[in-house]
């Protein structure tokens, strides 16, 4: 057992233990000030509400409220009430008060810092910038004329560039007489032009007071989109309509029976917003992939080695905020021996904050035929960034892998090829020797005839299936059509509209580029069709080419149509292929 024998420091270290504590409590406290409107009109009550949080309200003063400017104190009204609530392990408690007044004369006021003592530690509130209103400045025929209620569509911004995020509020304004219970949006809004991605939206809407030429309103935003602009010039956001139940205190106190139990549907269409579009800054000694926003690029290699056959894969992950849905592929020059596939594309997008956020990944897959050492060059790209009106460089590292033979892999040589056969014994058979000379038997010349037949069929298939394996251009030419067709078939049946054109698209563009032998990543519709002209194809031929390459690339914006529409440009696609297939 431990003795202290001496009083003075066991009572200092009491009083320390006692400070300490009582410091760890003051940083514990806090006391935040607000005023439920700044803008009142002379005449308008208004509450200030102090509110005082902490894990420990040992000793709590109510707050003295000074004389303020502007405002005439009402203290039967005043009002208090406390909440407890357990957050992550730690208790916290909230003592709020709120202090009713009246507001005065116009003009601008500053409601001054209010000092309250917890723990017996003395805090004081941030001062408020407020102003008192005239209501003579309000041209009552106007508010009489003003809409009790109604709803706008509010851009972020009204220029912004091709690929710029814009968030689009869907926003109900409505007088205080005006109760709004529920509301249902009409489907069907389009926005031409656009990109549209909507945003995670809160389950109940938050209002807040606002003041409009000079009348009251409660600002309630219901809706969010993230637009994203896919050319430049006047783009127009057509009207947005929905249809919103409201209960009108004026007019129920005009409805001595009260029938209708004061309540209503009202259907409400926002005025169409004009956005003018721009076109990012030019750009030198970079490629541009249509990234607008806040980007990070990263260029990686799978594996680092690999045996002459097996696949390598080159990951290129786009991280941020902005236009992920529309980024480009970034395009890599690839040596000339190397067999390239068609690259994968994943995204994963998170819609919360007003943002459209996530990461891109592009695979190149690739295939040395050959053993050596292969060198990818370095790339630069550009992201431009809206928010600092320029471009962002990212250099992506030179990539070098080894490809080596397959010291393990089965090697088949001609002996192994060799058939044993031997020789068939048994019974014998006799039968009279004929009269018909050899040279006219039909048998005997089949018997000559045969191995050498049998020679050549076996001589061409080897051919065929070396060219198969080591001529690439070959390889793709023959599998061409059997690769477009697998794919139709899979975009027949998917329930996804912009997902089954998308493959419509791929099939297409994959088949030619195949047939033709062109790099099938980066090349685009226009540049197919320009060399299936040169291959002399038919006018019909290309014009139904261009037909689905553009409704391809429109229907991500406009997918207006139908399950059965997009099976029937499966089929018209699947016979264009077998009529370019007689050309390329």
């Amino acid at each position: 057992m431990i003795k202290i024998g001496n009083k003075p420091v066991l009572l200092f270290v009491l009083l320390i233990s006692g400070i300490a504590n009582q410091l760890l409590l003051a940083q514990d406290v806090s006391v935040q000030a607000t005023l439920t409107e700044t803008n009142i009109f002379e005449g308008e009550s208004v509450q200030l509400d102090i509110a005082i949080s902490g894990t420990s309200l040992n000793s709590l003063e109510r707050p003295e409220i000074p004389s303020i400017s502007g405002l005439r104190y009402l203290p039967n009204r005043t009002i208090s009430g406390s909440n407890y609530t357990y957050v992550n392990g730690k208790p916290s408690l909230t003592q709020s008060y709120g202090f009713q007044f009246i507001a005065q004369s116009p003009g601008s006021y500053t409601v001054p810092s209010i000092k309250v003592t917890v723990n017996g530690k003395e805090f004081a509130t941030k001062p408020i910038a407020f102003k008192v209103l005239d209501p003579k400045t309000i041209d009552n025929g106007n508010a009489e004329r003003a809409p009790d209620i109604y709803v706008r569509l509010e851009p972020t911004t009204q220029n912004p560039v091709v690929g710029q995020q814009v968030v689009a509020d869907i926003v109900l304004y409505f007088k205080s007489e005006v109760e709004v219970s529920n509301y249902n949006t009409v489907p069907g809004w389009k926005a031409e032009g656009f990109w549209k991605e909507e945003l995670n939206n809160p389950s109940q809407a938050r209002t807040t007071s606002v003041i409009i030429n000079g009348i009251r309103y409660k600002r309630a935003r219901l809706l969010q989109y993230a637009l994203f602009p896919t050319k430049a010039g006047e783009l127009t956001l057509s009207p947005y309509s929905l249809t919103v139940r409201i209960r009108n205190s004026r007019r129920t106190a005009r409805d001595p029976f009260n029938f209708s139990f004061g309540q209503e549907n009202k259907e409400l269409k926002t005025l169409p917003v004009t956005l003018t579009v721009g076109r990012p800054p030019a750009i030198e000694n970079a490629e541009y992939i249509g990234a607008v926003g806040d980007f990070e690029i990263k260029r990686t290699i799978k594996p680092s080695s690999a045996y002459v056959g097996e696949s390598v894969e080159i990951i290129t992950e786009i991280t941020g905020s902005g236009n992920l849905p529309l980024l480009n592929k970034p395009e890599y020059d690839f040596p000339e021996s190397l067999e390239l596939y068609n690259p994968q594309e994943n995204t994963s997008i998170t819609r919360d904050n007003r943002l459209i956020a996530g990461s891109k990944t592009f695979t190149d897959i690739i295939i040395a035929r050959n053993d050596g050492t292969y060198s990818i060059p370095e790339k630069r790209i550009a992201t431009f960034n809206p928010d600092k009106n320029s471009y962002e460089y990212f250099t992506l590292s030179e990539i070098n892998f080894r490809a080596d033979i397959d010291p393990n892999a089965t090697v088949t040589s001609l002996e192994d090829m060799r058939l044993d056969i031997d020789p068939v014994t048994g019974l014998a058979q006799w039968k009279k020797k004929s009269d018909t000379p050899l040279t006219e038997r039909n048998s005997i010349w089949v018997m000559l005839f045969t191995p050498f037949l049998l020679f050549i069929g076996a001589y061409g298939y080897k051919n065929y299936y070396d060219k198969l394996n080591n001529d690439t251009g070959f390889a793709r030419s023959t599998k061409a059509k059997d690769k477009a067709m697998e794919i139709l078939d899979n975009a027949k049946t998917t329930e996804d509209i912009k997902e089954g054109y998308h493959k419509i698209q791929k099939a297409l563009a994959q088949f030619i580029a195949d047939k033709l032998n062109l790099p099938i990543a980066g090349v685009s519709g226009q540049s197919l069709i320009t060399e299936i002209q040169k291959k002399g194809a038919d006018k019909s031929v290309i014009t139904e080419a261009k037909r689905i390459f553009d409704k391809c690339e429109t229907i991500a914006y406009a997918p207006n149509i139908s399950q059965e529409g997009l099976e029937d440009d499966v089929e018209k696609t699947k016979q264009l292929i077998k009529d370019l297939g007689k050309v390329l």
